[in-house]
């Protein structure tokens, strides 16, 4: 039996997911100006002509022409149907079916009960945060206030055996589901206990705001500092950074993120009003959040703490980054200071000013840490030195930045320049053999996108309904030479009614639909004088066309006709020429 389901259903889905979170599951975005571009999933190509825009949640490939929303693009992808798509996206989206017969239904059942578990916890810890005076005071005591609280729904764990426990099972939540959430463990007695007992507790949300895990830290001394969420169905650390989703909408508007290492450093930063934080949860930074990062945003900036062990993890997470071809640069902040304390001793905007004056490039910070690290400077530690950075400075698509790193490299190592160039280039031919297949050329959304007049036409009548009326009363559509495009006029007049096209079941109208969208905001608007001259130019090309009709007409009568079919034919050309002095032949 087909399904239905209404627009106010399909629309809450379509707000909760964003596009680029689900084609970056499987396809290599990069972001460029306000769309993000890659190789696409549904043909063979070697340069990206797929392009992503997030703030419509649509795609469009420019190669295969295939185009849509979230629901075509999972139609696609997995081979579902419609209602397979709305089914699976809505367990993403956490919105509930009336009817719900999806392929894992079991699975998400108990994703959905783990993240109302999480949620659960997550307005208990912050009651008790409220109701408690120590923590409180100690949270206030680092700077935090209560509007960021809220903000990051910070908490308080009882220093209780399983108040935790008590509380959400009295609200009616399995035991089972409590488990498998993480919250709570057995002990050796085989009764369960809280997993967090006397900490600060800091959700961690997914990108979509759900709460996937909680991370705790004591208020002393005490070890371990930090406590996290366990492994879980719903929970990776790998997987997820913190801040995520408070900071998504300015990490894009910036085109620009900043990471930082702990919780507070990254509240911190936000209540300061640098929203374009995020941290990492204790572990090393991994693939997977490089990967999270580039669906957002072509810059990072790594502000680690300064000790060995800050550095160590700076670079290897701008190795990382760098792999997610983003522009990378490094802050070392002054020796024992975190972002936390340098925010709290000098606020936002000597903070940004020494981001800018003191910040270098990840090659830049590479060089200077093997060169700091080297217990004595050597010809076998140079050659070290050029070889640990060579496949980098080799591998810079700018000429420019090529020379200048030489140049960087050559005057910290105390060496003639000529003989690093020559070292660094000695196997450049390699490396480019390497690379050759690798490089991408990307180009800007209207280059790519090759737009014929026609379709610029066309687009400027359904974002204008002055235009449309303007066509329409002197030319009509039939200038529409596009099968596709002839098939879908009929069905739209303005760009609300293309908006619902594009969720059509109907593929090759979806295709046609996606792509005028993306013309509407590719080009620039077409002025009334460059109307009047499309206009001038189909009315020109129609006379000539029925001039040679015409013209054959006439050659025929010449030896054929008889006096009824030349009075006939003289009656269409007084038609024709009392409708051209009205407005034109159509």
């Amino acid at each position: 039996m087909k399904r239905y389901y209404s627009e106010q259903l399909l629309n809450d889905i379509n707000q909760r997911i964003d596009i680029s979170d689900i084609v970056s599951e499987t396809v290599k975005l990069t972001r460029k100006g306000n769309r993000y571009w890659g190789l696409c999933p549904f043909h063979q190509e070697k340069t990206p002509s797929f392009s992503v825009a997030p703030d419509k949640n649509l795609f469009y490939c420019f190669g295969c022409h295939a185009g849509g929303n979230i629901f075509t693009y999972i139609m696609k992808r997995d081979g579902l149907d419609f209602a397979e798509a709305v089914e699976v996206l809505a367990g993403r989206a956490g919105v509930a079916l009336e009817l719900n017969e999806g392929r894992s239904k079991r699975e998400d059942e108990i994703k959905k009960r783990v993240l109302e578990v999480n949620q659960a916890a997550a307005q208990f810890f912050n009651q008790m945060l409220c109701q408690s005076t120590n923590p409180l005071e100690y949270i206030k005591g680092r700077g935090v206030n209560l509007d960021t609280i809220k903000q990051f729904q910070l908490g308080y764990a009882l220093d209780s055996w399983n108040a935790l426990e008590e509380y959400l099972l009295k609200k009616g939540f399995d035991q089972h589901y409590i488990k498998l959430s993480g919250l709570i463990k057995r002990g050796k007695t085989n009764r369960y206990y809280d997993l967090f007992r006397n900490r600060i507790i800091f959700p961690i949300a997914g990108y979509d705001g759900r709460i996937v895990g909680f991370g705790g830290r004591v208020m002393d001394d005490s070890l371990p500092k930090y406590l996290n969420t366990p492994e879980t169905d719903i929970y990776s650390k790998r997987k997820h950074l913190y801040g995520l989703h408070q900071a998504r909408d300015s990490i894009r508007k910036e085109n620009q993120v900043f990471l930082v290492e702990g919780y507070m450093d990254c509240i911190k930063m936000h209540q300061n009003g640098i929203r374009n934080c995020v941290a990492t949860l204790g572990t090393a930074f991994t693939n997977e959040q490089g990967v999270l990062l580039r669906r957002y945003a072509e810059k990072v900036v790594i502000i680690y703490d300064g000790d060995e062990a800050g550095q160590r993890e700076t670079l290897q997470a701008a190795q990382v980054l760098q792999e997610q071809d983003l522009k990378v640069d490094v802050l070392t902040l002054p020796a024992g200071k975190d972002p936390d304390d340098y925010l709290e001793l000098h606020g936002k905007e000597e903070f940004l000013h020494y981001i800018q004056n003191n910040k270098v490039t990840y090659l830049e910070f590479k060089i200077d840490r093997y060169i700091n690290k080297a217990q004595e400077m050597n010809l076998e530690t140079q050659k070290d030195i050029i070889n640990r950075v060579k496949s980098d400075i080799n591998a810079l698509n700018s000429e420019i930045e090529r020379d200048y790193y030489i140049k960087y490299l050559a005057q910290k190592l105390g060496l003639e320049q000529g003989l690093v160039y020559r070292e660094i280039r000695a196997k450049k031919r390699d490396i480019l053999l390497i690379s050759k297949n690798k490089t991408s050329k990307y180009r800007d959304n209207i280059e790519y996108g090759n737009y014929s007049l026609e379709e610029k036409i066309l687009a400027a009548m359904l974002k204008d309904p002055g235009v449309y009326s303007r066509i329409q009363d002197t030319i009509g559509s039939d200038f529409i030479s596009d099968p596709g495009y002839r098939e879908l006029i009929p069905l739209c007049s303005h760009r609300g009614q293309l908006q619902q096209l594009i969720k059509a079941e109907d593929e090759k109208i979806s295709n046609r639909a996606a792509r005028l969208e993306f013309i509407m905001e590719d080009i620039a608007e077409i002025d009334l004088v460059q109307i009047d001259n499309f206009i001038s130019r189909v009315s020109m090309a129609r006379a000539k066309k029925l001039q040679q009709i015409l013209y054959d007409k006439l050659e025929i009568l010449k030896t054929e006709g008889d006096f009824n079919s030349i009075m006939k034919f003289i009656f269409e050309i007084d038609t024709i020429l009392n409708e051209t002095r009205e407005g034109g032949y159509r």
